[in-house]
């Protein structure tokens, strides 16, 4: 049977046609075959950093066109937060998650509150934890400490503080890898993650298992495929944009992945593309959550 989807005002997949909702229903069909992906679904306006920085309004209407409402920024690309909210507004467009680099989060975390509050956003990220060739012990526990302090003054104006992993962590440390150090020296009430299904892998960890190790620790996934065969330096800077597959091409086997997910407390999913050909890939990657059973 052709499923067939669409991208509703929130940003969530639904069921277009009555016989898929039939499907859905169970009518017809075992139980295990019903399951598809129907969460919320957002865009990291990063995938279309070329576009943005060339002509801002017209990425921002692209991203409309491919059916997002709901992004995840990380800068203005020149504007004001005031004028960059009022593109978005335009397009149709909201901010729920916001990423603010570690140097900006030490100098003024308040700065970062007031530019997430102002654009609506619920969520703030770092993606970076200052390093000079692998990720130490030492950095690793001054981390913590940042994120714990920061995740407090966060939570008191309601923002939720996650820190992005980018594959470093995961390597050895005392308590298994420096990831589970990280996890166990933060508060979850105050401090958890953002799950980038590209870079764990790329870490050498299975991201169904890391879901389920650490419930609830995990409210932000980047839905990101790694290509098969990519190298595990544990360096970032190693890879290539073109490692970044369509969702069902690369290494990642999703289904399982996005079933732990959804029962593990993910509230947020981004599409986050690095392959310069990012629109092609994108649209690649939406027609198969489309038509995705687990």
């Amino acid at each position: 049977m052709e499923y067939q989807f669409h991208l509703d005002e929130k940003g969530m997949l639904m069921l277009t046609s009555r016989r898929a909702f039939l499907t859905l229903a169970g009518v017809g069909l075992p139980l295990a075959a019903r399951a598809m992906f129907s969460r919320l679904l957002g865009l990291q306006l990063y995938s279309l950093r070329r576009e943005a920085q060339k002509d801002l309004p017209s990425a921002l209407a692209l991203a409309r066109k491919l059916g997002f409402t709901e992004l995840e920024v990380a800068g203005f690309y020149g504007r004001s937060v005031s004028e960059f909210r009022r593109l978005l507004a335009e397009h149709g467009l909201r901010v729920t998650s916001f990423g603010a680099e570690w140097n900006q989060l030490l100098q003024s975390t308040s700065k970062a509150a007031d530019d997430a509050t102002a654009l609506g956003a619920k969520f703030i990220t770092c993606s970076q934890i200052p390093r000079k060739k692998r990720l130490t012990l030492d950095d690793t526990l001054k981390a913590a400490d940042n994120f714990n302090r920061w995740g407090e003054a966060l939570a008191s104006v309601g923002l939720h503080f996650c820190y992005h992993t980018h594959g470093y962590e995961f390597v050895d440390g005392p308590d298994g890898t420096l990831f589970d150090t990280l996890a166990k020296r933060t508060d979850f009430k105050v401090a958890n993650f953002e799950m980038d299904v590209f870079w764990v892998v790329f870490g050498n960890q299975d991201p169904e298992k890391l879901l389920r190790k650490y419930p609830r620790r995990f409210p932000l996934m980047h839905l990101k495929d790694i290509r098969h065969g990519e190298p595990r330096t544990f360096d970032p800077g190693t890879v290539e944009e073109e490692a970044s597959v369509p969702l069902g091409t690369g290494e990642v086997d999703w289904p399982p992945v996005l079933r732990a997910a959804k029962e593990t407390g993910v509230e947020r999913y981004y599409i986050e593309e690095e392959h310069p050909n990012a629109v092609k890939q994108i649209e690649q990657s939406l027609n198969y959550l489309r038509k995705l059973k687990f």
